[in-house]
This record gives C-alpha cells, structure tokens and sequence, in this order.
C-alpha cells in the first residue's frame, strides 16, 4: 500500500527549491505535468564509432529514502534542476509523484549524462536504413528515438495499465496535434499529441507519470519528451483525393517487451543490479524482426486511413 502524497504547501517548495515547474496527478482540467529541461532537448551527438552492443558507460546507483519532505528538498537542492530531472526520469516518475517514504534510485556518477544513463544500446545496426524509428519497452517503461541507427534520445514512459496495456507490434506517428480533449473523458487535456492508431486513438502524449504503467493505452511521456518527440517526428502523407489511402506513413514506432505487473519494477533494482533495466540488442532485433516488416499478406490487408482522418479532432483519444 502507497503512502500517502505530501502535503501540496510540501511540494511547491520542493518545487521552488528544484526550479521545476510541476502539476500533480490529474486535475479537473486533466492537466499533465509539467518537468521540462531545455537543455535535455538537444543532447549532445553520440561518439562515433561505437561497438552496437557495447555499454560505453555503466552507471552504478544508490538509494536515498525519502522519509519526510526535508530529505527531498535537500537532496533537490544538492542534485539542481538538471540533475533532479535526471533522477525523474530513471525512476519513471514527476515531479509531483514523489511522495514520502518513497525511495528514489540515483546515479553515482554526478557527471553522467541523459545519453549515459539510456537503458538502450547507443546503435541498432538493423535500424541503420531507417531514417528515424522509435522504439517502446514496455518491460523497462521507456522509449527510445533513433536515427540512421544512432540513439538520439530516450525517456521514461507510463504504458497502459494491466487492464488496458498498450498492445505490442508496429505504428506509426500518423498525425499529431498540440493541444486535444480526450473524447474518453472530456475532462482530460492531451498536450502534444501524437497519433499512433488512428481507428482507437492510442498516442503519445504528455500526461501523468506515477512511476508505473497507469495510462488507458496511450503511452505518457514527460514535458520535455512529448515536445520533443512532437517536433522529430513525421506524419502521415495521404492522397487528397482519397484521404482513405495513405501514400507515406509516418515515423515507425515498435512497442514491444512485456511489463511485469504486480512485481518489482526493473528500475527498483537497479542500486542492487545496475544493469536491471539495460534493453539488449537482442531483445530490440527479435521485436524489429517480428514487427517492423510485417509479412506481405498483411501489410495488403491492413485497413486504410479512416475518411475523416485529415480532421484530427474527430479521431477517439484516450489517455
């Protein structure tokens, strides 16, 4: 059984002290949070070249209690916003999702970067013909963004909950819009939004992140991710006499991996075991072989853009 959350006088001045601009869970508006890091939003270039399979840099790991809010305010303090953001994101959560008793995993290493602490290989040599291509582990919660190959990017996620998981295989980034009422419930505004199935609105989009999959199927993402995410990727092309057909799809995005519900999530361990979330290059060729070249049969079978799809607003969207 959780805690119960801090006192919300507590966390406004975790989050003055951090320089964070955070939201709690959802509100009557469905507002997400809100953990930006502008200068996460373009890390720099990977070293070239590098063994595809090769860790580069092992982070190790330590865990600090967070028994009141004092402990959090200090150890926000001493981490700054960079860093505090940093710890966020291997521990799957917002800012405003840390609550007391809690423990929270961070990096030894006080140098590493965003890039470092990536549970993904920084090459996927199967992807190299790829433009771009994203790729979602559900086991370890994160997603990653590639291009030619190369890791440009990754972050933590919240998949769908046990009952409403994210269901695995192959997408693509078909349309995106800034700002959306989710037609499940009107109360909960998607920010940065970015369609993935067009016929049941499962997207990408800035919302929650309790440190666990808790989404209606969506994928959730962090401020600075879902901005991020939303300007790299590209959209759908369809014919404008036949909006029916598409004529280019948009970013591949391959969800895989399956979440251990009801157990100890990866990231938990990783003071024990730091390689507890690492996603092997294996496991990415196994999901890249069954999804990404779908077999002939079905790729001619698979249904066309819905009619009404250059009106985005009028597609279901979950949360």
């Amino acid at each position: 059984m959780s805690p119960p959350p801090r006192s919300r006088a507590a966390l406004a001045a975790a989050a003055m002290v951090i320089g964070l601009a955070g939201c709690a869970g959802p509100r009557p508006t469905g507002e997400a949070t809100r953990d930006s890091l502008a200068a996460l939003a373009h890390p720099a270039p990977v070293p070239s070249p590098v063994p595809p399979d090769t860790v580069v840099h092992q982070p190790g790991y330590r865990t600090v209690k967070i028994p009141d809010d004092k402990t959090l305010r200090t150890l926000a303090r001493e981490l700054g916003p960079a860093r505090f953001l940093l710890v966020l994101k291997v521990n799957r959560r917002d800012s405003l999702h840390v609550r007391t008793g809690d423990s929270l995993m961070v990096p030894t290493d006080t140098t590493a970067d965003l890039l470092a602490l990536s549970p993904f290989p920084r090459q996927v040599p199967g992807a190299r013909d790829l433009a771009k291509l994203l790729l979602v582990s559900r086991r370890v919660q994160a997603f990653a963004a590639y291009q030619s190959g190369s890791l440009a990017r990754w972050g933590p996620t919240s998949t769908g909950r046990e009952s409403l998981p994210t269901p695995e295989g192959l997408y693509h980034t078909n349309w995106k819009d800034k700002e959306r009422t989710s037609t499940f419930n009107e109360e909960w505004l998607l920010k940065w939004y970015v369609n993935l199935e067009n016929f049941v609105g499962i997207s990408f989009h800035l919302f929650d992140l309790p440190g666990y999959p808790a989404s209606h199927s969506c994928i959730r993402l962090l401020e600075d991710d879902a901005i991020w995410l939303y300007d790299w990727v590209d959209e759908w092309k369809l014919d404008r006499n036949d909006p029916r057909r598409i004529l280019k799809p948009g970013t591949p995005v391959v969800v895989f991996g399956a979440f251990a519900y009801g157990k100890k999530s990866p990231w938990r361990r990783l003071a024990a075991d730091s390689t507890a979330t690492n996603v092997p290059l294996y496991e990415i060729e196994r999901a890249l072989n069954a999804y990404l070249e779908p077999p002939a049969s079905e790729a001619a079978s698979k249904p066309p853009a819905r009619a009404d799809s250059l009106s985005a607003p009028s597609s279901p969207s979950l949360r």
